[in-house]
């Protein structure tokens, strides 16, 4: 087996649905990518979220979704992004960010069946350790990513661009 289809295999899996899988996907979903983004930040415009989502993809991450297979082609009915970088204290690091899952698939086990399958994709990928960030008041989902094993380590400290600053 090649590299390249060993890559392929690794980037989509079925789960115990048959009509359920993951995948990597292809810019052609990015709006459906935004429409699921803006249940995470419902304040941000589509066309806002969509522009990041360009920019993200330029930058080298990489989107994941939960797809239903229906008559039509597919559905999307979560996804997640995946980045990597190397760091000094713990070499390569697999940045998982965006994860949302449709409110209705949420508490079916879905989440914890994707997760695990994007862990193994950093894993194959020589990755050392997988990141992610999620917003204190979000209780579910921190709940969520520490009875997967995620260990709330620290503290992400933010400092916004003041609004008076110039671009020049």
């Amino acid at each position: 087996m090649t590299n390249s289809n060993r890559n392929n295999q690794q980037q989509s899996a079925q789960v115990t649905n048959p009509m359920v899988f993951f995948d990597l996907i292809a810019d052609t979903f990015d709006a459906e990518i935004a429409g699921l983004i803006q249940f995470l930040e419902p304040n941000l415009a589509d066309l806002v979220i969509r522009q990041r989502i360009t920019a993200m993809r330029t930058e080298g991450t990489q989107f994941f979704g939960v797809s239903y297979r229906n008559d039509t082609g597919r559905a999307l009915m979560g996804t997640a992004a995946m980045s990597y970088r190397t760091h000094c204290f713990a070499g390569k690091v697999a940045f998982v960010e965006n994860v949302v899952l449709l409110p209705m698939q949420r508490q079916s086990g879905l989440g914890e069946q994707f997760m695990r399958w994007l862990e193994q994709i950093a894993w194959q990928q020589g990755c050392q350790m997988v990141t992610l960030d999620s917003y204190q008041r979000n209780t579910r989902a921190c709940a969520f990513y520490e009875r997967l094993g995620y260990d709330p380590r620290g503290v992400h400290f933010v400092l916004e661009r003041p609004q008076n600053l110039s671009t020049t």
